[in-house]
């Protein structure tokens, strides 16, 4: 799946757009076909980053979708680091993406209006109110909570919804744990900063956020790689955190 969504963003945007491939756009892959269970292909080819043999890819709608969704969150998140830290490769960037970004927009206005609003109000919280962090962590969560939502008519939309929100929730805080060293060093926004916590303080926050992801995901009729989200949301998007900061409550005191 990983590798369809590289293929789209290929055959769809052009060779430049396939360096802002993620990790999380493929579980939005990975769980919208395992909940609709779409038609789909599979087929081989030689990818230039794996050249000694033929690797193996899946091409449906979701997977497409997937790949807009990447881009139009490169394009914010290109943008967003040329605001906060000046990078000038992240801003070469954004101007490849803007043209391709265009073209999602159009066809996800929803969806990229959502991102675009969460973004801005997001800012203005980091710059002028960064006490409000549950104000941050909540827009956090409402620009996901749009992109998991394919069809805003559909049956299971709300709970999707819901599903995005909670996740995006713990994705922006997973990542100010992560990052907490660096941005304490290059006095970027953290909200842990201002919720005097310790990165290896947050493990009860990010469990009642992603746990809320996890209800939802239980109450929905997914049966195809059910194992293999389950894997993720219980386990897999807790290992680098495990990895930095478990043990270190209790020897820190």
């Amino acid at each position: 799946m990983y590798c369809g969504i590289c293929h789209s963003l290929r055959n769809r945007y052009g060779q430049l757009s396939r360096f802002s491939l993620n990790f999380d756009m493929t579980f939005l892959a990975l769980f919208l076909t395992a909940l609709y269970e779409p038609e789909e292909k599979r087929a081989q080819y030689r990818c230039p980053v794996h050249p000694l043999k033929d690797r193996t890819f899946l091409h449906n709608k979701y997977i497409d979708y997937a790949a807009d969704m990447t881009v139009a969150l490169a394009y914010y998140k290109c943008l967003d680091d040329w605001e906060d830290e000046k990078k000038r490769t992240r801003l070469a960037y954004s101007k490849l993406l803007e043209e391709k970004y265009r073209e999602v927009e159009a066809r996800y206005e929803r969806q990229c209006r959502n991102i675009r609003e969460s973004l801005e109000l997001l800012a203005e919280v980091e710059k002028h109110a960064p006490e409000q962090t549950d104000q941050a962590v909540n827009l956090s969560g409402k620009m996901l909570s749009e992109v998991f939502v394919y069809d805003e008519k559909d049956f299971w939309s709300d709970s999707l919804r819901k599903f995005g929100f909670s996740l995006g929730r713990f994705i922006y805080l997973m990542d100010a744990a992560m990052d907490y060293k660096k941005d304490r060093r290059k006095q970027n926004y953290n909200p842990l900063f201002y919720m005097k916590k310790k990165p290896e303080e947050t493990e009860e926050i990010l469990t009642s956020c992603i746990s809320v992801a996890a209800d939802e995901f239980e109450k929905l009729p997914i049966v195809t790689d059910e194992h293999l989200i389950r894997n993720v949301l219980y386990g897999g998007v807790w290992q680098k955190y495990y990895a930095k900061f478990r043990g270190k409550e209790t020897r820190h005191g």
